[in-house]
């Protein structure tokens, strides 16, 4: 969180420079040509974001958006109506002749609604506002279409940023680590997002001018070869740009991967950065992290991928797509099989040791490699005979979930950040070579519909059924692996105990709040003594319990205590108990394990580190309340630390040079 705080600090003493990027963003990306490389979601979302957070005002970002795209789609359409039919003949929009003429399509058949709906299309939203000039709309009309969809398309990517901020707000509230493993994730989305939309919004009209003039010089060539070749690459083949796309994506991810076979196995740098990302990973490793990666993971096990496999080989065999179908099971069962034999011919070592897991050795990323292919499978044959930004909506969506998958991975320690780029590359490979087999089956017999649906069934079903019934192993084979420290009693008496940090290190490791108690054996006798005095025992926090705080009207009797980590580990008690005077303030007791065992006799016995903390009810924008920690008063340390000194059948350790840790104790309950 260190490197981030800087940045949301510089935006909060100077909100002016946040309002005239997104203004210049927005500005942009409603010009003719220039929108179509211009990342304004990402940044539109990501002000908004800043806002849910608290970091800038609602109303200055939601002006500047707005006006920005209104007075960049006002000077396109200006330009359109200044130039008329000379503005299709002037750079740059000469170099995009077949985006125009789609754009003209595009006008002619929605009308003023074009404008509106263009906003939210990819290509043709950079082109609409000029030729609805260049075809002489009104003026009053235009800017009427203009401010409205305008203040709509601002909302919708504003908006929905906000949510994400304050959802990212919560989590740093309950887990500054958890805000860190959130933001890496969103980013890496984020930048994909906007790969695939400069893809297909702007590379791909260059591609496609490319094609045709390709096809004319090859018209043009004696012979048959090259006026064959041409006729394929032409635009006018309805399976030409995705021939030639999938082509370039298979040559260059074989290459990929084999350029990071052998980085790996000639120890270049790779080796170097995949161990600093894995060192950075563990460091970021915390519980409630750990539960929503365990629970990303498992939707790309095996079980999952081949359910939704057979599901699209079902549908196809139903179709009586026989060759689809035939091509489908050979691409994924390739996939299958090439993974075990791969990894047994390297035996790369895991990063960390895994018992449980079908596979003992690492490269490829076997979770990576199958969901590439089977998602993508699922993509190319959803996506047969849909336009561009179709097939760029369900690749984003495939996109998304192969990337949390592989995230996943790497977070967990179960591969190396190259095992997973190895996986990605070898499946992206095969879908492309999978996509140009199938290039020329008509789609209306596949019927993308039909095959998402049973796709995406399969996918939930199984998934759940995954989740409920084997969660806890996996969460048990992904656990960090800590090493254990063992003391015998006579040494943790001594001065073992200063070992311990005196204080609870929270996820930013921050080390502010006192731990009152050492307790060395079971906390039976802890739990007896705070039931006696009025305490109430609380689970173990978790996800679910932690809905509530989602509720703004929620009171703090009615919320579950935060988590509270200590190096990422969740309290194995907490006890609250409310404050007479202050109904929204209450104290909270908890109780970490810790990696230190203490030996006495022939048993050995966890030690326990103890904190006390008063809660307070906080409540966000009125979107969410969430209890935020106070520390006691020293009256209450006092009589907390009576309570410990009367709980019957331990022992209080008169440990040397215990005070000079402000007030810690040590108790033995081992028997």
């Amino acid at each position: 969180m260190e490197y981030i705080q800087p940045y949301l600090d510089l935006f909060t003493r100077h909100p002016g420079w946040a309002i005239a990027i997104v203004f210049l963003i927005a500005f942009g990306e409603a010009l003719l040509i220039i929108g179509l490389f211009v990342p304004s979601t990402a940044v539109l979302v990501g002000a908004g974001m800043l806002v849910g957070t608290g970091h800038l005002a609602f109303w200055p970002v939601f002006i500047a958006a707005a006006f920005g795209a209104i007075l960049g789609d006002q000077l396109s359409y200006w330009a359109g109506r200044l130039f008329g039919e000379r503005l299709k003949t002037l750079w740059p929009l000469n170099r995009y002749p077949i985006l125009v003429s789609r754009s003209e399509e595009f006008v002619h058949k929605h009308g003023g609604k074009s404008i509106a709906i263009g906003r939210f299309v990819p290509g043709v939203k950079a082109v609409v506002p000029g030729i609805v000039g260049m075809f002489g709309m009104g003026q009053a009309y235009f800017a009427a279409i203009n401010v409205s969809s305008s203040l709509f398309w601002t909302a919708a990517h504003v908006l929905p940023g906000m949510l994400f901020g304050q959802v990212l707000a919560m989590a740093g509230e309950l887990s500054e680590r958890l805000l860190i493993v959130l933001l890496v994730l969103l980013v890496l989305l984020a930048v994909a997002g906007w790969l695939i939309r400069l893809f297909i919004g702007g590379l791909g009209p260059i591609l496609e001018s490319g094609q045709d003039r390709f096809a004319a010089w090859a018209a043009k060539q004696p012979g048959q070869f090259w006026p064959r070749i041409g006729a394929v690459i032409s635009p006018a083949h309805p399976g030409s740009l995705a021939i030639i796309l999938f082509a370039a994506v298979a040559v260059t991810a074989l290459i990929a991967f084999l350029h990071i076979v052998s980085s790996v196995f000639g120890q270049s740098t790779l080796i170097d950065a995949d161990l600093s990302v894995h060192n950075m990973m563990q460091g970021l490793r915390n519980a409630p992290a750990d539960e929503i990666m365990t629970i990303v993971t498992m939707l790309g096990d095996g079980m999952v991928m081949i359910a939704v496999a057979l599901a699209m080989v079902a549908w196809l065999l139903w179709r009586r797509e026989w060759r689809v179908a035939a091509a489908a099971f050979v691409t994924i069962f390739a996939a299958r099989l090439f993974m075990p034999l791969m990894k047994l011919w390297l035996q790369r070592p895991r990063p960390v040791e895994l018992t449980g897991l079908p596979e003992v050795f690492s490269f490829p990323s076997g979770q990576t490699t199958f969901a590439t292919v089977t998602l993508g499978v699922f993509a190319v044959l959803a996506t047969h005979g849909l336009r561009s930004w179709g097939k760029a909506v369900v690749f984003a969506a495939a996109g998304i979930a192969i990337i949390a998958i592989s995230y996943s991975r790497i977070y967990l320690g179960a591969h190396w950040m190259s095992d997973v780029l190895g996986g990605f590359l070898f499946g992206a490979a095969m879908i492309a070579a999978f996509g140009i087999a199938i290039e020329a089956v008509p789609s209306r017999r596949i019927m993308p519909l039909g095959l998402g649906i049973a796709a995406f069934l399969a996918f939930a079903i199984t998934g759940t059924v995954h989740i409920s019934r084997d969660y806890l192993a996996n969460a048990e084979i992904y656990a960090p692996r800590e090493a254990i420290v063992l003391y015998d009693e006579r040494q943790w008496e001594q001065g073992s105990w200063a070992s311990l940090p005196p204080r609870r290190i929270d996820l930013a490791g921050r080390s502010d709040e006192m731990f009152s108690l050492q307790w060395a054996g079971e906390l039976s006798p802890l739990d007896e003594a705070l039931a006696k005095d009025g305490w109430t025992e609380e689970g173990k926090w978790s996800w679910t319990l932690g809905l509530a705080y989602l509720d703004p009207k929620s009171g703090l009797n009615e919320l579950t205590p935060r988590p509270a980590l200590h190096q990422g580990r969740i309290a194995e008690i907490t006890w609250t108990k409310p404050i007479a005077t202050n109904p929204d303030q209450r104290l909270v007791l908890r109780a970490w394990k810790t990696d230190v065992m203490i030996g006495k006799s022939d048993k050995t016995y966890p030690a326990y580190v103890v904190s006390l903390m008063r809660e307070r009810l906080r409540r966000g924008l009125n979107f969410y309340a969430v209890p935020s920690p106070l520390y006691p008063a020293p009256a209450e340390l006092d009589e907390f630390s009576n309570l410990a000194r009367s709980i019957a059948d331990v022992r209080i350790v008169p440990a040397k040079g215990l005070d000079a840790k402000d007030g810690l104790m040590l108790i033995d309950a081992m028997k």
